[in-house]
């Protein structure tokens, strides 16, 4: 899981605290939120239903029409968000790269040089010769 890790190097940057507090109050919202709205939603629905066992159509559409009104903002505002933490999630995966040079271990009995450019250079030396 190439995520978890790299997610927690994120929450420890000591980068810009902005974005880590946005996401915590994001996701506090987001906890306090859902509850309310599911709640809201269906004693809309139940308000609804009650209203058309006593015929009373207009009040029944009304609360029908917010309940669809209430889960539409909501839904978006958990894409926005959801969508506004990825991109900065991404912006610093791209930007704090992480790159582990692996070394291979020799199987010769001479010290191998640690850099490319160093082999080249005394392959390059051996070969030359004095005129």
């Amino acid at each position: 899981m190439p995520f978890l890790p790299s997610f927690l190097q994120w929450l420890k940057d000591p980068g810009p605290r902005n974005e880590k507090r946005t996401l915590f109050c994001d996701m506090v919202c987001f906890l306090f939120i859902t509850p309310l709205a599911a709640i809201s939603g269906w004693l809309c629905l139940r308000g609804a239903q009650d209203h058309l066992q006593f015929n009373s159509r207009l009040e029944a559409i009304g609360l029908i029409a917010l309940t669809i009104a209430l889960f539409t903002i909501y839904v978006l505002w958990t894409l926005v968000s959801f969508r506004y933490h990825c991109q900065l999630y991404s912006e610093w995966r791209r930007t704090n790269q992480k790159v582990r040079l692996m070394i291979p271990a020799s199987r010769s009995p001479h010290p191998v040089p640690h850099s490319l450019l160093s082999a080249k250079l005394l392959k390059k030396t051996a070969d030359e010769t004095t005129v």
